[in-house]
């Protein structure tokens, strides 16, 4: 199984102008989307009945949150 998850905040306005000022701009990290591609994978394997390993790809900003993935969440990633 193959599953592209992107972090598609950067380069849209999804409040408009606004997104770029508090509060909005709280949902503008790394690390969230991070957390919410961690979140994907354990809802991905709990609901699976296969047991495959779990390789993050990327080039360039997504090749970043591959390697970061794999060094925040090691247990969830086979490699990067």
């Amino acid at each position: 199984m193959i599953i592209f998850a992107e972090h598609w905040y950067y380069g849209t306005l999804p409040y408009d102008n606004k997104s770029y000022y508090s509060p909005y701009i709280q949902y503008l990290t790394s690390e969230l989307a991070l957390a919410d591609y961690a979140y994907l994978i354990e809802y991905i394997k709990q609901n699976e009945t296969t047991n495959s390993p779990v390789i993050a790809f990327g080039g360039s900003y997504g090749g970043m949150l591959s390697a970061w993935l794999r060094i925040k969440y090691p247990s969830l990633i086979n490699g990067a």
